[in-house]
Parts: structure tokens; C-alpha cells; sequence
């Protein structure tokens, strides 16, 4: 009989909203139901997806969630600093260049 009462429940239902923060500058964007998602940064330009140098393989985006009501999630998708594949460092742009000890052969 529980699992009769189960499958008669209805799941709850969740108001997950989705943001994007950009791993060069880390503005905030919020994304809307119907529209696709950004491609590139709205603050500095830099592109969403990241791609390794070292493994040639897409880096996938990691979330943070945070639960301000019991049926609300508001979830961060951000991009990674180092490869999900490989755990190389990867390229930030000529600020994550300095920060990391690389230098300009000019």
C-alpha cells in the first residue's frame, strides 16, 4: 500500500533560477526563460565556454546553489579555473596571465 500512496503524490514542484557569472570579470547575468543563454560576457566580452590547451576538451561550468525558500533555488553556473579533464590551469585572459607568472615576451 506505500507504494500505492507514492505514485498518487504529486512531486513538488521547484522555482530554480538560473544565473551566469563570468570567470574574468565576475559580473553576474541573469537568464530568462524563453531567451538562450549568453555566449559571451556582457561586462568585458570574455567567452562563457572555456576550452583546454592542453587536453583540446570543453570545460564544463560547476553551479553553487542556494536555497532562499523551501520550493525557490537560485543556482550560479560559473566557469572553472582549472580543466575539469585534466586539472590544468586555464587561460583567463592577460590578467590571469600576470596573476599566474606568465610574462609577454615583449
Amino acid at each position: 500500500m506505500a507504494k500505492e500512496k507514492d505514485k498518487d503524490e504529486t512531486p513538488p514542484k521547484y522555482k530554480i533560477n538560473i544565473d551566469l557569472q563570468c570567470g574574468a570579470c565576475a559580473a553576474i547575468m541573469h537568464t530568462h526563460k524563453d531567451q538562450p543563454l549568453p555566449k559571451f560576457c556582457a561586462g568585458c566580452g570574455a567567452g562563457m565556454q572555456k576550452f583546454c590547451f592542453k587536453c583540446h576538451k570543453k570545460v564544463e561550468m560547476f553551479f553553487e546553489e542556494w536555497w532562499p525558500e523551501d520550493d525557490e533555488c537560485q543556482r550560479t553556473y560559473t566557469t572553472p579555473r582549472r580543466c575539469t579533464h585534466c586539472n590544468s590551469v586555464l587561460e583567463t585572459g592577460a590578467e590571469g596571465r600576470d596573476a599566474l607568472g606568465g610574462h609577454d615576451p615583449e
